[in-house]
């Protein structure tokens, strides 16, 4: 009923590419890069039609175990999000983002695009990796419109 969408979504628009759900690598958020460096992705929250949620959306990283997501494991103290302030591109958030480990976007989120921005940071990290152990998580009250 609340999804994720990549691709360059464009705000308030249904526009980007449904992100994988329930863990099933459909289509992953995919972010390439080299040890050492930070890149950001564009990405959208909205509900299906019909729906909104309500008192807002809390977004953080968890870590899939393989049988249970955790609160800690993993990489996700490498993986931050930040809201949209009407940044032009993936440069302009990562300069002028308020990145965090979790975000709270306080405002309703319908069935139009709501632009977050999503970045790893490879500093950390001593060898390359393919995380599909991380997942981005939406805490929100779904209700009927």
């Amino acid at each position: 009923m609340i999804n994720l969408y990549t691709n360059n979504p464009t705000k308030d628009q249904k526009d980007g590419t449904l992100i994988s759900q329930d863990h099933t690598n459909t289509a992953p958020l995919a972010i390439t890069l080299k040890l050492t460096e930070q890149k950001a992705v564009k990405v959208a929250v909205r509900t299906d039609t019909g729906y909104k949620t309500a008192d807002g959306v809390n977004i953080s990283f968890a870590y899939w175990d393989g049988s249970e997501y955790q609160t800690t494991g993993g990489n996700i103290n490498n993986w931050f999000v930040c809201l949209d302030n009407n940044y032009t591109d993936a440069e302009n958030a990562l300069t002028n983002g308020t990145w965090g480990h979790s975000a709270d976007i306080t405002s309703d989120i319908t069935d139009t695009n709501t632009i977050i921005w999503v970045k790893y940071d490879a500093s950390n990290a001593t060898t390359p990796i393919n995380d599909d152990t991380t997942a981005v998580c939406l805490k929100a009250t779904v209700e009927a419109v």
